[in-house]
């Protein structure tokens, strides 16, 4: 049973980085019976930032698009595959390419390009913004 994360629906806070994550992809939303239902998002960042911006909006809860660092933070070698802990995370399944990959917010060099993490291998990279990635929002604090 793992201790790390206090799970409250479909928020789960991390006790080890103070940062609450939403269990469930944008796009689906948490369902208590089933987990994670719906249609997972897969955005642009310019996209994913303004999804984000709206929700914020309607919510007024201070959900983004987390940093390298933060996505990172989430990474579990350990579960093996996918490389996060789906007991708090229960919605990361590999697309047609076997990748899970995940916007951050945090660009590599100045080649226009945003890292991203692929929760398959725990592996980060850089896209540009114009890709299509899946979110995974983040808020600091509870």
């Amino acid at each position: 049973m793992q201790r790390r994360f206090i799970l409250d629906g479909g928020e789960a806070y991390d006790a080890k980085t103070g940062l609450t994550w939403q269990r469930c992809s944008l796009g689906t939303r948490w369902d208590g019976e089933q987990g994670c239902v719906g249609d997972q998002e897969f955005a642009s960042l310019d996209e994913a930032m303004g999804m984000v911006k709206e929700l914020v909006k309607e919510s007024g809860q201070g959900w983004r698009v987390p940093s390298g660092p933060e996505l990172e933070s989430i990474v579990e070698r350990s579960c093996g595959q996918p490389v996060v802990d789906q007991a708090v995370f229960p919605d990361i399944r590999p697309n047609d390419e076997g990748a899970a990959e995940f916007w951050t917010t945090n660009p590599v060099g100045v080649a226009e390009l945003f890292y991203y993490f692929d929760f398959m291998t725990g592996l980060a990279d850089g896209h540009n913004r114009g890709f299509h990635l899946a979110v995974r929002l983040v808020k600091t604090g509870r």
